[in-house]
């Protein structure tokens, strides 16, 4: 422990400073201001001739601006999401669901800026496709207000000592992801700003969170072997396998798959909850504490 302990307080730093109140506002204040200079460089561009290298970087119209804009809220929220894994694998679903529901929205500008002006005859084709990316974070909205409903917290195991070093061991693996989700980050910048074609970023990421909640299910099995707890923790991999189809598919199957994904998170925190409390009344034991999760208590019966 003593060799990764530089290693945990890197981590431990980043994180209270992403997290606290300095780091919101200057999440807000980097928003805000991308957006502001967006809007600017497309009045400059309707004004002045701009040179060809900097004309490339400039959004082609204000609708443009917004899609800019939203893009990086995403890489905000991504970050968020790394932090999160450390703690909980069920808020770190439910973080990625909730990046889905921003992309499935992004789409939208990012559909509709392709046309400038914009006329019914070029933008009828693709009515279907923003119907469905904005029916689906929709849904996915609303299956998330009852997915952290039904959210609780329990503790990792009984012994002190294991408790920490799987979380020593996801420390190591949020920073390890947090420096190529950066590497990602300046390669697609790059690309933007060279006209070079970069491979999709999220996709790249969600690749990435897919091989690491999978090593992540693994780990968990070093501090209990419970078949209701690993099915629960590889359920939740399955859900980012899910949302990474939903991000290469077409925009109909995309919103399907994404609100699919949603859906299959919820049933399966809720089973496992209704699963754990049924094996508790069959034994006649006090609840487990197995896992690194929430568990989800079962709803109290009704008195007769």
């Amino acid at each position: 422990m003593s060799l990764i302990r530089p290693v945990l307080s890197l981590y431990d730093t980043l994180e209270r400073c992403w997290e606290g109140p300095s780091g919101h506002r200057l999440a807000g204040s980097l928003l805000v201001g991308t957006f502001l200079v967006c809007l600017m460089s497309v009045e400059l561009g309707r004004v002045v001739t701009l040179p060809g290298a900097l004309a490339h970087l400039v959004p082609k119209n204000h609708l443009a601006s917004i899609g800019i804009a939203l893009t990086l809220l995403l890489v905000i929220e991504v970050m968020g999401l790394v932090f999160s894994m450390v703690h909980s694998v069920s808020t770190s679903v439910g973080r990625q669901l909730e990046i889905l529901s921003l992309i499935l929205l992004r789409n939208v500008f990012k559909e509709i800026s392709h046309h400038n002006p914009l006329s019914w005859e070029t933008l009828g084709p693709g009515i279907p496709g923003i119907v469905a990316a904005v029916s689906g974070a929709l849904i996915v909205f609303g299956i998330l207000s009852l997915y952290y409903r039904v959210k609780k917290h329990a503790t990792l195991g009984d012994h002190e000592e294991d408790r920490q070093s799987f979380i020593a061991a996801k420390k190591c693996i949020a920073l390890a992801l947090l420096t190529a989700f950066h590497l990602i980050a300046f390669r697609s910048l790059f690309g933007y700003a060279t006209g070079t074609p970069a491979p999709p970023a999220f996709e790249t990421v969600y690749t990435l969170l897919v091989l690491s909640n999978i090593f992540i299910v693994l780990l968990s099995l070093r501090h209990g072997h419970n078949y209701r707890v690993a099915f629960r923790n590889s359920g939740f991999a399955v859900v980012t396998v899910l949302i990474l189809i939903a991000l290469v598919a077409p925009p109909l199957w995309s919103a399907g798959i994404g609100t699919f994904a949603a859906l299959f998170a919820l049933a399966t925190f809720w089973v496992f909850g209704r699963f754990e409390e049924d094996t508790r009344q069959a034994l006649g034991t006090p609840a487990s504490q197995q896992g690194e999760e929430p568990v989800l208590k079962a709803m109290p019966q009704a008195r007769g």
